[in-house]
């Protein structure tokens, strides 16, 4: 738990209003509005009009609200329009200029200054030199959407599953320990004294764990190298299990350098849905993967693919899915996500799913199929159970 500096209290207009200045985060709160920034004055969460935005670094900004909880339904969309955008930035500033005035704050960390709509231009400067650094961040768990992300590898090594656009745009490559050096000191360079907001270190793309252990490892130095290491929550990477290999010692080796979680794209325990979404199989390969990470120390984040295979798979999607997930040694450190399939129309999915003659599963069937996963797990510790919706990522 972050650490609280300074606390303001106060009435405005009637409404109870609170400035929290945090090590490592501003909060206001004006009634039922909340605006959290990190110590750059950067935007990272925004409540008002019953919506909430969320704005990454890249200067995107999603914003959504429940619409209702029995059904659970919320709307979501990531906001396009550059109006749209500049508006929502408008009005946040103004109101945190509204608010520091009338608390009359008058205190420490220079909050007027970084907090007024002057900051709107340097946040559009922000996002040209945010597109210099990074390739663009495709796809993150939501447990790391405020991690700290690092790219040693860009692309994805296998690049094939049938389902999945995200590295279509890039060439699968390591940087050199030079590149990854200099790109290590842009990152922390840009970040400023936002960096202390991020507390998890993300090593991207899709499957850093491909990398040699010692090239790995060697990373991780680097990142050391700019970083306080007791500042750091933990490293956390995605992985797959039919490329990967690395023995229980090479597992510990990583754990012993920060490694905490590996989040792994089972998608399905069915190895028919696997061919499906063009990935290797078979999909009990996943289970040895595990439990080495778990015997070195090392949680995991599975990841399961609903609406998989369509209708005509239903059963077995779940029956074989289960079958894979009983057997993993998973506790309550691990986590079990539930992401529904996405079906874009440059996917090819699409194509093959017509020549199969599956069919779309709408949202309240995947509903039940994710219920029916929950069900059917039968381990003795549970791990975490959470929706991972692919459209909700933001960097």
């Amino acid at each position: 738990m972050p650490k609280l500096i300074k606390l303001v209290t106060g009435k405005i207009d009637g409404m109870e209003t609170t400035l929290s200045l945090f090590q490592d985060s501003i909060k206001f709160t004006y009634g039922e509005e909340v605006y959290v920034f990190d110590l750059e004055g950067r935007p990272i969460f925004m409540y008002f009009n019953n919506m909430l935005y969320e704005r990454g670094l890249s200067g995107e900004i999603i914003e959504k609200k429940w619409i209702s909880f029995k059904p659970h339904r919320r709307y979501i969309r990531r906001v396009q329009d550059e109006k749209r955008k500049r508006e929502i930035l408008r009005y946040t500033y103004k109101r945190i200029e509204e608010i520091l005035d009338k608390l009359g704050y008058n205190g420490g960390g220079n909050l007027k200054e970084i907090l007024n709509e002057d900051r709107i231009t340097q946040l559009y400067i922000e996002e040209r030199v945010f597109r210099e650094i990074y390739r663009p961040i495709s796809i993150l768990p939501p447990d790391q959407y405020l991690s700290l992300v690092f790219q040693p590898l860009e692309g994805c090594p296998y690049n094939k599953c049938s389902f999945c656009t995200f590295y279509r745009d890039r060439e699968f490559r390591y940087k050199s320990l030079e590149e990854f050096r200099e790109h290590v000191e842009k990152v922390v360079n840009f970040l400023g004294k936002g960096i202390l907001i991020r507390r998890k270190v993300f090593l991207a793309d899709a499957n850093a764990l491909f990398a040699e252990t010692n090239q790995l490892i060697n990373y991780i130095k680097i990142i050391n190298e700019y970083l306080d290491r007791d500042m750091i929550e933990g490293i956390y990477s995605f992985s797959d299990y039919f490329t990967v290999y690395k023995s229980i010692e090479d597992l510990r080796r990583l754990k012993n350098e920060g490694y905490k979680r590996v989040y792994i794209g089972l998608e399905s325990g069915s190895d028919n849905i696997l061919r499906i979404l063009s990935k290797p199989g078979p999909a009990t390969r996943s289970v040895e993967l595990v439990r080495r990470l778990k015997e070195a120390g090392i949680s995991v984040g599975v990841i399961i693919l609903i609406g998989a295979g369509g209708r005509e798979y239903y059963e077995e999607h779940v029956r074989k899915t289960l079958e894979v997930i009983n057997s993993m040694p998973l506790d309550e450190r691990d986590i079990i996500y539930f992401s529904k399939l996405k079906i874009r129309e440059d996917s090819e999915y699409l194509k093959i799913s017509r020549e199969y003659g599956l069919t779309e599963m709408d949202d309240a069937e995947m509903n039940k199929q994710i219920e029916d996963i929950r069900k059917g797990i039968k381990l003795r510790r549970q791990p975490i159970q959470a929706i991972y919706d692919i459209d909700e990522t933001i960097y």
